[in-house]
């Protein structure tokens, strides 16, 4: 594994200089691209309406929650200038742009803390993929992190300031930038706080949906709610048929640049102007407003392959003594989701990721601000769900080995990690936690 590893990661500094001149060329696409447009306003926010997780059936256009329509004419005309630069762009480029097959996360801050887990579980799948992390900028760079930590574990990180100047892009602007800049050719895109539970090598990038299509994404709880006049900004007559009911999630997904490097051109052109514009258009202020509709609504706009995963998110809480909380979101195997929707095999698929949202999987936030206790007796908690159901779930005690990890970071950790060094007694309040929970286990 390390010479693999080793050997990826010397890629990365020939690797990320070509990116720069590629997000040269861009940044002043995007630039010239600037909408010329006041913000979008909504009357009032989408409701959140949940869907079933078998429910299969098309989308239906979403009525129009935006408040007057005077940008849409001047954002016709920047994204049809954009278009025409991107529909100019050389086709097979990005087999000489980019190399190999790595998972890419932003982390930084607090948002070290869960991708640490994340870089961990990945291990314990057997992933040997080199990982690059990203981060905004030095004030977010962890010499001991990132010079010392990370590369034994096969991780490196990388500054987005290196790359982009002259553009303000913070939060949900972050993904796609990471994705288009990462040295590899497929990547899996891993939010801070989304754990991948299956080797990517051998149940994701080896398999079909995947291997056709190139794009991969997962489906939210909520119904979609795009305005339709996102339909007319981009230059379609009406909202395509056959469209999934639900929403998207992005806090994975699967891409390979060479089929889809002006898909991801584009959907970084919709989180650059994301917040003004973008966002708005395509969820109308529904909870989980931000980059998450980007990536297939860019593969719609250029009628490209991909593949919408079928089968529904489930969740995991913990139940506080006065109220049910959800803690994470579980999504599943594309394969397996693929098998069972040709109609080849008839079972639930495998679980793939397990995104641990509420609370974060940061042992520092957890110990202090986790909501780890009962209301009724203090008594320590699970966060997802009882043992047994967990075992029927992921056929392991997946909290428990995710708390093995936490505590062993944040014991190692707890000086190294900024933002924990002022968290006292971070290493013993862990292992009470583990105690209390999992010793008896």
């Amino acid at each position: 594994m390390r010479v693999t590893l080793k050997l990826a990661l010397r890629f990365v500094a020939v690797i990320a200089s070509i990116s720069l001149v590629l997000w040269a060329v861009w940044a002043e696409v995007y630039k010239s691209t600037r909408p010329d447009a006041a913000k979008i306003e909504l009357m009032f926010n989408a409701a959140n309406l949940p869907i079933s997780a078998d429910d299969n059936s098309p989308r239906t256009q979403h009525r129009e929650q935006l408040q007057g329509l005077d940008s849409i004419s001047q954002l016709q005309v920047a994204h049809s200038k954009f278009f025409s630069h991107l529909q100019a762009w050389p086709e097979h480029l990005a087999d000489r742009v980019f190399n190999g097959t790595g998972v890419v996360i932003v982390g930084g801050g607090e948002y070290f803390g869960p991708t640490i887990i994340d870089i961990h579980m990945l291990r314990r799948s057997g992933s040997n993929l080199p990982v690059e992390v990203f981060v905004t900028d030095a004030s977010e760079y962890e010499e001991k992190l990132c010079k010392d930590y990370l590369p034994k574990l096969g991780a490196s990180c990388l500054m987005l300031s290196d790359f982009i100047q002259g553009f303000k892009v913070t939060h949900y602007q972050l993904k796609s930038l990471a994705m288009l800049l990462s040295s590899f050719e497929h990547v899996l895109y891993l939010d801070s706080d989304s754990i991948p539970l299956l080797k990517p090598e051998s149940e994701l990038f080896a398999t079909e949906p995947y291997v056709s299509t190139g794009l991969v994404i997962w489906p939210d709880f909520w119904i979609s709610t795009e305005s339709p006049s996102f339909y007319k900004v981009v230059g379609l007559d009406k909202m395509p048929p056959d469209l999934p009911k639900s929403s998207s999630e992005a806090g994975q997904l699967l891409i390979n640049k060479s089929k889809h490097l002006k898909t991801l051109l584009l959907a970084t052109y919709y989180n650059i102007y994301g917040p003004n514009y973008y966002y708005p258009l395509l969820s109308q202020g529904a909870l989980g407003q931000g980059d998450k509709e980007t990536f297939m609504a860019a593969a719609i706009v250029l009628n490209t392959s991909y593949y919408r995963v079928k089968t529904g998110v489930e969740s995991v809480g913990r139940n506080t003594g006065d109220e049910v909380k959800g803690s994470g979101m579980i999504q599943f195997s594309p394969p397996d989701d693929f098998q069972n929707h040709n109609g080849n095999t008839n079972t639930k698929p495998r679980a793939a990721f397990i995104h641990a949202n509420t609370p974060k999987m940061n042992a520092g936030h957890l110990i202090d601000e986790g909501d780890l206790l009962s209301a009724i007796d203090s008594k320590p908690l699970r966060l997802w769900g009882p043992r047994e159901d967990q075992m029927r779930m992921f056929g392991v005690d997946l909290e428990r080995a995710v708390w093995e990890l936490i505590v062993q970071t944040g014991c190692e950790l707890a000086d190294v990690i900024r933002e924990w060094s002022d968290r006292e007694d971070l290493c013993r309040r862990l292992n009470k936690h583990w105690d209390g929970v999992f010793k008896e286990d």
